[in-house]
């Protein structure tokens, strides 16, 4: 099996997706919810421990909930009109979907990869460059990269890339964290910040 008929066995079976995606969110809460065991402070550890507990629990009930006695899986994953959208908002997705999904091949924009299977990468590549350089740095770039993969014209990618700086220069600022420091870059920060 080669990386393109995986990709595309991934985004049309449902069932692979989204147990994949449980996977991912299993994962990254996990490591979460270790990191914030790390922090030296308690109080500033309450909030991403509680976050990252709430998803890890709820993905991992997710994955097995073919497992659970009756009564826990059917309020797990009970249909309640709660969530449910209503009919003229699935009908304007449908209109949206068919006006925007591709007559053929399996992305929008005529590249090799499917959208999906492309942003799931970058994600997981801007995880991999911000914990490497810094998500100071990390963000513009991974910004700017996926601006020219949809076909973004130069001008809205220049700004949207400089908005992301601007805002990760700013969470930087305002929660005194050292965003601009990566693990294996830059791992002092930069001074002139």
């Amino acid at each position: 099996m080669n990386a393109k008929s995986w990709s595309e066995n991934i985004v049309e079976n449902d069932t692979v997706k989204e147990k994949v995606l449980l996977l991912v969110m299993t994962a990254i809460s996990g490591y979460m919810l270790w990191g914030a065991t790390q922090f030296t402070a308690a109080s500033s550890a309450r909030f991403p421990r509680l976050v990252a507990t709430v998803v890890l629990v709820g993905s991992l009930l997710l994955l097995v909930r073919e497992y659970l006695p009756g009564p826990l899986r059917q309020a797990l994953v009970s249909e309640g009109a709660a969530f449910e959208a209503s009919e003229e908002f699935v009908e304007k997705g449908e209109e949206v979907e068919e006006m925007t999904s591709p007559e053929e091949g399996i992305s929008s924009v005529d590249r090799p990869l499917h959208d999906s299977v492309f942003t799931a990468l970058a994600v997981v590549g801007y995880a991999v460059l911000g914990y490497a350089i810094g998500l100071l740095w990390a963000s513009p770039i991974f910004v700017a990269v996926y601006a020219r993969w949809f076909r973004i014209n130069t001008l809205r990618t220049g700004l949207l890339t400089g908005i992301s700086f601007g805002i990760a220069y700013v969470f930087m600022i305002v929660l005194n964290v050292e965003l601009d420091a990566g693990a294996i870059l830059l791992t002092g920060g930069v001074p002139w910040l």
